[in-house]
């Protein structure tokens, strides 16, 4: 049984990660901290766990109690944090805040990048200290993985975002304070990141574009570039890169809402205009899950050993 800790519970995509966790077969949540007043019941703040859980935050979690530590809050809280503390050897952290997304590509450095499809291997062999990717980076990367691992990626690329609600608060801002322009410029600055770290020879201009989505939890990306390959060499490549990953599936029908919602799954549809020469690649996931929280717990299931798919068994809804 994995002993969890999580730090700054109260913010949606820590809410959306305790409601998987008092869920997971394998993981007991021994405590959780927050910004509200010490003693306050968890199930106050996270919508939907009242019945499951009744723990209360405290001010701050004894880390010989838990095996892995989620750090959920603000990043200047997660940095600060990490500052205070003296690491047991044995204890896993996995930042949700994405203070060293940018630097994850330097061998010697001691946090991984925790996109489990670009980085399973690595996640699986003694890794302690993880970063979750940011949302948009995910859904684009996984967009553009296959491309980039056969080193086709030699044009320049549009990426139109369009993303519900839930990725942003506090009035359209981030968990950190960050709006909307910040936040997809700091996106954009670690999908370019991940790709040098994908194809060394990445070297083209990748331009961002970000558009509301009625759907409140519904993240999807268009990715378009020109490809030399024929279509249905393309549509083999994407098929060859993910036949063996849990969680990503193509599919040959535009994808809506209620087909990823409350899921941890990506779904991704290509087209290829032979005519022009032009790729349009689109991928759909739920922002909170795939997106965050479901992205977080796979990279523990990773972690600890445990089958890919534990604890995110989740139901679809079609509301």
């Amino acid at each position: 049984m994995i002993k969890v800790g999580v730090i700054g519970c109260d913010n949606p995509r820590a809410a959306e990660l305790v409601r998987v966790l008092i869920n997971h077969p394998d993981v007991e949540l021994k405590w959780v901290t927050g910004t509200v007043t010490v003693g306050t019941r968890l199930d106050s703040i996270v919508p939907g766990i009242v019945g499951e859980c009744d723990l209360r935050v405290v001010g701050q979690g004894p880390l010989d109690e838990v095996n892995l530590v989620y750090l959920c809050g603000k990043r200047i809280d997660a940095l600060s944090w990490l500052k205070s503390v003296d690491l047991p050897d044995k204890l896993a952290v996995i930042d949700m805040s994405g203070i060293h997304n940018l630097d994850y590509g330097d061998t010697e450095a001691s946090w991984k990048y925790g996109l489990s499809e670009m980085q399973r291997r690595l996640l699986v062999h003694d890794t302690r200290l993880v970063t979750v990717p940011g949302d948009v980076a995910t859904v684009s990367l996984l967009a553009l993985m296959p491309m980039a691992r056969n080193l086709l990626l030699n044009s320049p690329i549009e990426l139109k975002v369009a993303l519900g609600a839930s990725a942003l608060s506090n009035e359209g801002k981030t968990v950190d304070g960050l709006t909307a322009a910040a936040w997809a410029d700091d996106q954009q600055q670690e999908i370019v990141s991940a790709l040098l770290h994908c194809q060394s020879s990445f070297d083209q201009p990748v331009t961002l574009t970000v558009a509301p989505l009625a759907e409140r939890r519904t993240l999807a990306v268009e990715a378009r570039f020109k490809c030399g390959v024929e279509d249905e060499v393309v549509h083999q490549l994407y098929e060859q890169y993910y036949d063996d990953h849990n969680f990503v599936f193509m599919v040959d029908r535009p994808v809506v809402a209620a087909d990823v919602e409350n899921t941890n799954k990506c779904l991704i549809n290509i087209d290829k205009d032979d005519q022009s020469g032009y790729l349009t690649v689109r991928a759909v996931m739920d922002v909170l899950l795939k997106g965050s929280a479901g992205n977080a717990v796979h990279a523990m299931n990773l972690i600890f050993g445990l089958h890919e798919r534990a604890g995110l068994a989740l139901k679809g809804t079609g509301c």
